[in-house]
């Protein structure tokens, strides 16, 4: 992972990919860049301003055969507001919020292609290497699951690369 990427560790157990991408220029007309980026290929559902939802639907284009983020199911795009900065002197209802947004905030269902995976290596495991040991075959799942997590967010990256670059400077 690039430096300066927040992934909730926890999340990732349930096959969830959830990080935050540092992102600070993220105005509502990037924002909706990305969201009609992602409606090229996914049933988009907004769930307030600064948020929307993807998922396969019933017109889901499907990426090229050998794009990662094409076996993402659904997930959430959020873009997350720096932190307000409370003042020491002032009265309680008195707040000073930085400009701009400090992230993006990603939360990726992948869990139908990990569990293939799970199964893949545990009936080649019994099928045809039950002599060798387990902790073997954990590790090559972890290590193909962390290798598609970065296949998966460098392609997403690449996405969001040509999906915020402007069309003309006019």
């Amino acid at each position: 992972m690039r430096a300066g990427r927040e992934i909730d560790w926890a999340r990732l157990l349930t096959g969830v990919l959830a990080y935050e991408q540092p992102f600070a220029a993220l105005d509502g007309e990037r924002f909706e860049r990305i969201a009609r980026g992602f409606a090229g290929h996914y049933e988009i559902e907004w769930l307030g301003p600064d948020r929307f939802g993807f998922a396969r639907g019933e017109g889901y284009t499907p990426l090229p055969r050998l794009d990662a983020f094409g076996y993402v199911d659904r997930g959430t795009v959020t873009r997350l507001r720096n932190e307000e900065i409370a003042i020491d002197d002032a009265p309680a209802n008195v707040a000073v919020l930085p400009a701009g947004w400090r992230a993006i905030g990603f939360t990726l269902s992948m869990r139908v292609v990990l569990i293939f995976w799970a199964f893949l290596i545990a009936a080649l495991y019994f099928a045809l290497f039950d002599h060798t040991p387990a902790l073997y075959w954990i590790g090559g799942f972890v290590l193909i699951a962390a290798l598609y997590i970065a296949l998966v967010v460098r392609s997403l990256d690449a996405k969001l690369a040509r999906w915020m670059a402007r069309e003309s400077f006019n």
